[in-house]
């Protein structure tokens, strides 16, 4: 997660309030989702989490990959991970992902709602298509929508939209802590910095980086699915 500006006054930064991102995360529903889990290569290797936030995810692939790397610009985001979410198999290493090199290459390379937040989208891409491996997948995951950024009441109406399925899933003390940290100056501000791609918008850009892919639609995300065809 985080932008590739540093620093915790960019609104785009999650160093703010990581911890408490790390909670509202850690209410959504565990691990990967069924539809990932059927594009994961089936031969164990190595996997690379980019922008991989409190390593939610991360983790997740330990159970799939021989060596998984978690890479995020967040250091106090990286450090929940590391004390959260350890591993044997999984490395967190906190930088700018477009700085991130490593020659060997990964089987897959996974990035879920983070690439929006960088400056430059079209070098990020190049630069995840490159850490790919002979044969390796790649599947992205952002946020759509129809403008940019959208209005601050979209995102107040669905904290409060959401909240009577909080309430039956997690009780009403975490319920009521979920409803106030997505209402929260500090979340609101960080929303108000995004800016997304349309779903046409999104396979038009990341399709020119990696040609044949397949798009999948995710409710408010939109997914890419490509092989390398080495």
């Amino acid at each position: 997660m985080g932008s590739d500006r540093a620093g915790a006054a960019d609104p785009r930064s999650f160093d703010r309030f990581a911890a408490g991102y790390d909670r509202y995360v850690s209410l959504e529903p565990a691990g990967l989702p069924r539809w990932l889990l059927d594009h994961l290569p089936t031969r164990r290797g190595r996997a690379l989490d980019a922008g991989c936030g409190s390593g939610r995810h991360t983790l997740a692939l330990a159970d799939r990959f021989d060596e998984v790397v978690g890479v995020d610009l967040s250091r106090p985001l990286i450090d929940i991970a590391r004390r959260r979410r350890g591993h044997p198999r999984v490395r967190y290493l906190a930088g700018d992902l477009l700085g991130f090199i490593d020659p060997d290459g990964f089987d897959l390379v996974l990035s879920v709602s983070a690439l929006h937040h960088l400056d430059d989208l079209d070098a990020a891409l190049r630069h995840l298509r490159g850490l790919v491996a002979p044969g390796g997948a790649v599947v992205l995951v952002d946020n759509v929508a129809q403008r940019p950024t959208p209005p601050r009441w979209v995102y107040l109406a669905g904290a409060v939209r959401d909240l009577p399925g909080d309430l039956r899933r997690h009780g009403w003390r975490q319920a009521a802590w979920r409803l106030r940290f997505r209402t929260g100056a500090p979340f609101l501000g960080h929303l108000a910095s995004d800016r997304y791609l349309t779903r046409q918008g999104f396979e038009e850009r990341y399709g020119a980086a990696f040609p044949g892919a397949r798009f999948q639609g995710l409710g408010h995300t939109h997914a890419l699915i490509w092989r390398d065809p080495r």
